[in-house]
């Protein structure tokens, strides 16, 4: 509703146009649930399902999310390649997530972003084992509870667990003991984790790739779910006091190579670096970096590119 208000001014008839309050109420109520639906951040999840021995991804595997009262607000059936998507609607939520194929246990994870600023976790590998050959205490999900800074992917409560190349053979240590003896991670991994790592299998001669060691995108910062890893790393090699190994870095094809080559190199450096903080000598460590030149995927497609972005273990000396 509009208000006229007419009056003499200096002689003159002049003509007042005045809101109505109606409107300045609509007004600000507009405002006021334009600033509530914007504390509202969504987030989202995407990576691939693979064989969790193979490593090869598993066409028409299926995933869903669920939130914290049961109900299924996301889910998808994935394609050849195993990648998958999920947009969930409030990144302040915890979900489960249900990982599921023919022929295969099904795989459940929680996840929580720990921070309004960490919203999009990528490059999530979903391992799962056929039925029958899961090993004994592996456990299904684990929670994690990050105190490191907001950075620009994802900080997340997550399973995670150290992928090899081979499955049988070679040297092997047992799950770290959960016990106030536990390994201190480095500054990046201050967090308390309830998680059995499965058995480290390393042949000698051999490359074995540690997939869950990943890093902040573009940088040697330690995401929270290499914890585990390193971990088991540092413990396999205080099991086998002998054994020298060699850490590599790679990298995707994308952006400047000579800065993906040194890129590589600093984050296998990072890697050692926390090794022989716990006790595990230097001269049993080389590490190098390789940037893109020895890719295992294609590097046309996200989901393949993904695969050279690792770090590698081979054994030197036994």
């Amino acid at each position: 509703m509009i208000w006229r208000h007419y009056g003499f001014i200096a002689g003159s008839l002049m003509m007042l146009t005045l809101p109505s309050l109606n409107t300045q109420a609509q007004s600000g109520s507009r405002s006021a649930v334009s600033r509530v639906t914007s504390t509202t951040e969504a987030a989202s999840i995407e990576g691939t399902i693979v064989d969790a021995v193979t490593k090869t991804p598993i066409a028409g595997a299926a995933i869903l999310a669920k939130n914290q009262a049961g109900n299924v607000i996301a889910q998808q059936r994935v394609g050849l390649n195993g990648a998958y998507r999920l947009s969930l609607p409030d990144a302040k939520q915890a979900y489960l997530t249900i990982t599921s194929a023919d022929g295969y246990e099904a795989h459940e994870e929680q996840i929580a972003f720990t921070t309004s600023r960490s919203t999009q976790l990528s490059n999530k590998f979903m391992r799962l084992y056929r039925i029958g050959t899961k090993p004994q205490g592996q456990q299904n999900t684990a929670t994690i509870e990050s105190k490191a800074p907001p950075v620009s992917t994802s900080s997340v409560a997550v399973t995670t667990s150290l992928t090899t190349a081979q499955s049988s053979g070679g040297m092997v240590s047992g799950p770290v003991a959960q016990s106030a003896s536990r390994l201190t991670p480095p500054k990046t991994l201050d967090a308390k984790v309830v998680y059995a790592p499965p058995i480290l299998v390393a042949t000698p001669g051999k490359t074995t790739q540690l997939r869950a060691i990943q890093f902040v995108q573009s940088k040697t910062d330690l995401l929270p779910d290499a914890q585990p890893a390193l971990e088991q790393l540092a413990t396999f090699l205080k099991n086998n006091p002998t054994t020298e190994i060699e850490l590599s870095g790679h990298t995707d094809n994308q952006g400047d190579f000579d800065e993906n080559v040194r890129l590589s190199k600093q984050r296998v450096d990072v890697v050692k670096a926390y090794l022989v903080a716990n006790g595990i000598a230097a001269n049993r460590i080389t590490t190098r970096g390789y940037g893109p030149t020895r890719p295992i995927g294609s590097n046309n497609a996200e989901n393949t590119r993904q695969l050279n972005r690792r770090v590698e273990m081979t054994i030197l000396k036994q």
